[in-house]
């Protein structure tokens, strides 16, 4: 198969990896690997590296006729049998790349994000999205609105999202320290950036025994730095900006915190659980179809919530044997249920059976 990876924005997130990670595997199967993208970030070099080039696609909004236009014109010179799409721009136009000029080709769709649409959206769907192939949800909330935004139900599979899985973990030489909490995010609103560190102020009131690392970079990284100085977290919390090495990060931590107001299945949650820590995380989206009584790998608290997060905190922090149980079962989820190896293998499944 010709398969084109298209990516409105090819940034450094969990979707970013979960393209990188079918792409590398389609090309182990012998087929042939294309990238297009519009806003240009860290994934173009990478896939560039996997695949010879990256085209540079211009789509302005959903309904950009010319960019289904260029796009209905690449797959006819490239030969492209198979389009996975991830986010609705660009599933949009590559729908219209098949209605409007006569694009053949398949188009798969992976919904990543919980999101819901309005009325006129809701109306579009219905309309458009019986051009793809097939739908992949990859948590459960994320299947079920979908089904409210006039998704066609039929189409709709349900892929967990998944990480590699080490048969041998290696983690940080244990010294002396404080239990330690970690966080990886964007800092944006969604993250609920302030809400942890709110959580955290209000946790320090009444214990020291405590670290928490928050790691990332975004448009409120200046205004949570401004408040750790401010209330005097400095010795306590760590901003450490975008790291490329989370492994060593997560290696040294004890507990991984999720502080979203909004998630669908958290690659960041998984890398926790895979490296060896227990959870607390918000009780939305695709959060607890990680987190829940089966796995037992962690606790749930409501967004924004501070007394529920700093209970929650406070139960990790003087249960240090329930945390490392519930990191041992955290491992057991990855290799038995979040294990990227099963999700890549039944998503170029369904690449097949659409053929």
């Amino acid at each position: 198969m010709n398969i084109l990876y298209l990516l409105n924005h090819a940034g450094k997130g969990g979707s970013e990896k979960y393209v990188k990670c079918m792409a590398e595997y389609a090309l182990l199967q012998g087929d042939n690997v294309f990238f297009a993208y519009n806003e240009a970030g860290g994934l173009v070099e990478q896939m560039e590296a996997l695949c010879g080039s990256a085209f540079r696609l211009e789509m302005k909004s959903p309904m950009d006729i010319k960019a289904a236009r260029t796009l209905a014109k690449y797959c006819s010179e490239n030969k492209i049998d198979l389009i996975h799409t991830q986010f609705a721009r660009e599933n949009y136009i590559a729908i219209l790349s098949k209605k409007l000029f006569g694009n053949k080709v398949r188009v798969i769709h992976t919904c990543h994000i919980n999101t819901p649409n309005n009325t006129l959206w809701r109306t579009m769907n219905k309309f458009f999205m019986g051009g793809n192939e097939r739908i992949i949800a990859v948590c459960s909330s994320v299947k079920k609105l979908l089904v409210q935004n006039n998704y066609p139900e039929e189409k709709i599979q349900l892929v967990h999202n998944g990480v590699y899985y080490r048969e041998h973990l290696e983690r940080a030489e244990q010294v002396e320290r404080p239990f330690t909490f970690i966080s990886l995010m964007r800092f944006s609103e969604e993250k609920g950036v302030l809400f942890l560190l709110e959580s955290a102020e209000r946790l320090a009131a009444s214990s020291e025994g405590f670290l928490l690392t928050v790691a990332g970079d975004g448009p409120l990284y200046d205004k949570a730095r401004d408040f750790v100085r401010e209330t005097g977290l400095s010795e306590i919390v760590a901003l450490p900006g975008y790291c490329e090495d989370v492994q060593e990060l997560l290696a040294g931590a004890d507990c991984y915190i999720n502080s979203s107001s909004s998630e669908a299945l958290s690659f960041a949650i998984l890398e926790a659980m895979e490296a060896g820590l227990s959870i607390i995380a918000t009780d939305v989206g695709g959060n607890p179809d990680i987190v829940n009584e089966h796995n037992n790998c962690g606790l749930l608290v409501p967004y924004g919530d501070t007394v529920a997060m700093v209970e929650a905190m406070t139960d990790m922090i003087n249960n240090p044997d329930r945390s490392k149980e519930m990191a041992k079962n955290a491992r057991k989820a990855i290799k038995e249920v979040f294990n990227i190896d099963n999700s890549i293998k039944t998503t170029y499944n369904v690449y097949q059976r659409s053929g």
